[in-house]
């Protein structure tokens, strides 16, 4: 399609813009608008406006407004206050333009390499910048959890420590009562008692005539350590009462609450023997486990080392009492199928190879470079099918070239150029009576005979005539080549190949 320049526009100026306008040709559906510099094309096919401005513009700052009858460039200068003489730049020669053209393409090119280089960098900123503060957030929400946390802590803390300093005070604050001794604790042994083996009541004969002085007596057997020994503090205690309990209590009062006390004190002194009895036999005990775990450890080392220690290889899941039972024995089945032949009637049953069978058919077309079925509905044109076996015969691909032409032949069986352009790839790939066979049929349609077809008869006269010297018939092939040269006097080639022809079967005959 030929491309059709616009330039019925009209311009004016003012001190900061230029203003052009362009009168619409046409049903525009699609416009492409490139404005840089002092360079402008509008196009929408078959018109182009290309202008070469005598200032550069800006950009940026310009506009297109399109309209139903006409498109406005509001274009913004990049000198104000200055004004054009004329709008274009005048003489420019075919070559200055298109060195023009490729100029401001390069620039823009890189411009908008630069821009996008700067987008990337400006995005890949504000990403690290919102991780920076979503880091600083998620930070901010954890300390804020982390001291509420703390305080509830702290709070839960206080109030523990508030209830255990009130819990142990006592509750009944005027009831006197006798404190548990810890039965775990160390107790020194009483070692004013020298003979064991004394009874009690000797003990007491001798202590109470000394009623009198009993209380000195058992404050001097009180233990220095009043945490060790508690509930003899609770008895010596009740017994240090103020001087209003001297008056309400005689000696025999005295004496009678002295033996208790003794009582007390001598089975303190028998458990206490016995805790340390108890002691020492644990105590022996645990080392002689302690010898001989050493002595069995190093016996088991020694047999180690000697090689005289036996382990089991066997697993600790495995279970002695079940045993493993034997495979089964392999066997061999023999299914006969039916006999299949193909091809077959479509049927179900043979669906399978069918399809198979197309399959192979298509890949074998798309290896030769072409598939009908994979043509869109607009590429189902003669023409197309032409230029696209054209490409591929340039391209060395003959099989493609070929299978592009018999499809347009096909689709349009009275195309000279498809049976001429066939007739040139079977030559080429050898298949000789192929091509006479699309020559002769080329030459028949090529009617009536006139300047327009004289160099298409005069390629398929040629390749004809040579085609039938391939195929060892000189007598005609000769002819064929005259018949082009006639058409044709001017080619080179032609004359060429009928020298040749004409040299080789000579010198044959």
């Amino acid at each position: 399609m030929p491309i059709i320049t616009i330039n019925d526009y009209t311009w004016r100026q003012t001190p900061e813009e230029i203003i052009i306008t362009v009168p619409i040709k046409g049903n525009i559906t699609k416009i492409d608008i490139f404005a840089f510099d002092n360079y402008i094309k509008a196009s929408y096919p078959p018109f182009i406006l290309e202008l070469f401005l005598f200032e550069n513009i800006v950009e940026e700052e310009s506009q297109c407004t399109l309209g139903e009858s006409s498109i406005v460039f509001t274009l913004k200068k990049a000198e104000m206050d200055r004004k054009w003489p004329t709008l274009v730049l005048d003489s420019l020669t075919k070559e200055k333009k298109q060195e023009y053209r490729k100029q401001t393409m390069e620039r823009a090119q890189l411009l908008q390499e630069k821009k996008a280089k700067e987008k990337r960098e400006k995005q890949r900123e504000l990403q690290r910048l919102a991780v920076r503060k979503q880091i600083e957030l998620d930070t901010a929400t954890l300390n804020k959890i982390e001291s509420i946390r703390d305080n509830h802590r702290k709070e839960a803390m206080a109030d523990f420590e508030n209830w255990r300093l009130h819990s142990e005070k006592p509750i009944f604050t005027d009831t006197q009562m006798i404190i548990q001794s810890n039965r775990k604790a160390y107790k020194a042994p009483l070692e004013w008692f020298p003979n064991e083996s004394t009874d009690d009541s000797t003990r007491e004969t001798k202590l109470i005539p000394e009623s009198q002085n009993s209380v000195g007596t058992v404050k001097n057997l009180i233990p220095q350590d009043e945490n060790k020994i508690e509930s003899e503090n609770i008895n010596i205690n009740s017994l240090n009462k103020p001087e209003d309990t001297k008056n309400s209590f005689t000696d025999d009062n005295c004496s009678r609450k002295c033996t208790s006390n003794f009582k007390e004190l001598s089975t303190l002194q028998k458990s206490v023997i016995k805790h340390e009895i108890n002691i020492e036999k644990m105590n022996e005990m645990i080392q002689s486990k302690k010898e001989y775990d050493n002595r069995r450890g190093k016996e088991i080392i020694d047999k180690i080392l000697n090689g005289k220690y036996r382990t089991s290889n066997r697993n600790i899941f495995e279970d002695t009492n079940t045993s493993t039972p034997m495979p089964r024995q392999c066997g061999t089945i023999n299914v006969k199928f039916s006999e299949r032949v193909f091809p077959t009637p479509a049927r179900e049953s043979h669906h399978l190879e069918e399809q198979e069978w197309l399959e192979k058919q298509a890949e074998a077309r798309r290896k030769c470079g072409f598939a009908s079925e994979d043509l869109r509905p607009e590429e189902q044109d003669p023409q197309w099918l032409k230029d696209k076996g054209d490409e591929f015969f340039k391209a060395g691909n003959y099989i493609a070239a070929i299978s592009a032409y018999t499809h347009g032949i096909k689709l349009s069986d009275k195309m000279t150029s498809l049976y001429a352009n066939r007739s040139a790839a079977q030559y080429a790939i050898g298949n000789y009576r192929r091509c006479a066979e699309d020559c002769s049929t080329a030459l028949q349609l090529m009617i009536p005979k006139c300047e327009g077809n004289r160099e298409s008869r005069a390629r398929c006269h040629a390749r004809l005539g040579a085609t039938l010297c391939k195929l060892s018939a000189p007598q005609h092939g000769i002819p064929e080549l005259e018949t082009a040269l006639k058409l044709a006097p001017d080619n080179d080639t032609i004359k060429r190949d009928l020298d040749e022809a004409k040299k080789y079967f000579s010198f044959k005959d």
